[in-house]
């Protein structure tokens, strides 16, 4: 008992000798870096420049990786398409990343579902939002030891995540994807329990492979067109997702550099009696062979070539504003709920009891490195979007979000 009390107070030691040293060598801002409205130094995304990519697409089931570890493709697909052997990932273990993610939402709500493991951690986490009165109902996250968790190397395979007796399970049917999941709340005897069903509007989607290097990638699988029914109980409080609630796929896998940035956003909606989705993003990696934009509609891809984002890093609840360089999407974005969240060294603190139960000081001290830092805001855009055969939609308030991300891992 003295030796684990002694170890604890040591790591609290470290952290908060740590978190002095940073919060006292703040350097001054390079000409691409801000403050935002936050008070936090970020560096700025740029702008993608408007030269047309190639957008290569892909028809048919082909392997990701040469044997010798090298990327064999570059490029998008309507469908999954790309195989990963992972026993070809020539970079070190803590370098590959997994996840499965859902975010959903409808005009009053919004949360996510996450279940993901970042090569020195893994961890199940749900959240749950109310954009009027603008509270987290709630936020948790369980943390693990890397490897505790099986990923699949396709998009179809269940998965669960498990802690005692938490878990998050995600079955998988034609059409359909069922996640249901019961995880600690704020006490011991107070349980957050929630079942959902997302039904797959769209037989087409968006699977790209984005390049870092050679032999470093992204291999992300957007599903934007997802109905979403269930509840949420938590404190004898009962969460419908009925009507009009919509949700987005964010299946990856990938051997990332440690810093990156990103933007990406999602959104769908109706429009007349058919439904509308879009997904678009950029911020990392070599996309001269493919973006990430795309909207889909009557179940059928239509591909974009880059979107430029405007926004204020000001004021990140301002009107945000995207525009295709091909001239086939202009909307603005009006937001009604902005999620921050920063996990730096201070918020890595929050984690301190999880991480001792589950990785030694050394292992400790490595995972402070880790930071995320995100503004994801939600909202409705509307606009217009031009399909491949030249058809003009008008998008008046279609749901969905907006986010910012900067992570070290």
């Amino acid at each position: 008992m003295f030796q684990k009390r002694f170890q604890i107070d040591i790591t609290i030691g470290l952290l908060l000798s740590l978190f002095t040293y940073f919060n006292c060598s703040k350097d001054k801002l390079s000409p691409d870096q801000v403050i935002d409205e936050h008070g936090k130094k970020i560096q700025l995304i740029p702008e993608p420049n408007l030269n047309k990519t190639i957008q290569k697409e892909f028809f048919s089931p082909i392997s990701l990786l040469k044997p010798d570890g090298t990327l064999n493709v570059s490029g998008w697909s309507r469908f999954p398409h790309f195989q990963i052997d992972e026993s070809r990932i020539k970079a070190n273990s803590k370098r590959y990343k997994r996840w499965e993610h859902y975010t959903f939402y409808n005009e009053d709500l919004g949360g996510a579902i996450t279940i993901t493991d970042i090569g020195n951690l893994a961890m199940g986490s749900i959240e749950l939002l109310e954009f009027k009165s603008g509270n987290t109902i709630f936020s948790k996250t369980e943390l693990v030891r890397p490897g505790s968790i099986s990923f699949p190397t396709n998009t179809t395979d269940p998965i669960e995540f498990t802690k005692g007796n938490q878990f998050i399970r995600i079955q998988k049917q034609k059409g359909k994807r069922i996640i249901s999941y019961s995880i600690q709340g704020d006490s011991s005897n107070e349980m957050i329990v929630g079942n959902f069903e997302f039904f797959e509007k769209a037989n087409e989607a968006l699977a790209i492979i984005t390049p870092f290097s050679e032999s470093d990638f992204f291999y992300e699988y957007k599903m934007p067109s997802l109905l979403c029914k269930g509840t949420i109980i938590y404190k004898q409080s009962i969460y419908d997702f009925k009507e009009n609630s919509f949700a987005v796929l964010d299946w990856g896998r990938g051997t990332w550099p440690e810093k990156n940035k990103w933007l990406w956003a999602a959104g769908a909606g109706l429009i007349g009696d058919e439904l509308l989705s879009l997904n678009l993003g950029y911020g990392f990696g070599d996309q001269t062979n493919a973006t990430e934009n795309g909207i889909v509609y009557k179940g059928k891809v239509h591909k974009l070539d880059k979107v430029i984002w405007k926004y204020d890093v000001k004021d990140y609840k301002k009107p945000w504003k995207f525009i295709s360089n091909d001239g086939r999407l202009e909307l603005n974005f009006t937001p009604v709920y902005l999620l921050h969240s920063d996990i730096d060294l201070m918020g890595m603190i929050g984690f301190l009891k999880q991480l001792i139960q589950n990785f030694s000081i050394s292992e400790i001290l490595e995972l402070l490195k880790t930071e995320a830092y995100l503004n994801k805001a939600f909202g409705s855009y509307s606009g217009y979007v031009i399909l491949d055969n030249g058809t003009k939609l008008e998008v008046k308030n279609l749901l969905g979000f907006a986010e910012q991300m900067y992570q070290q891992w």
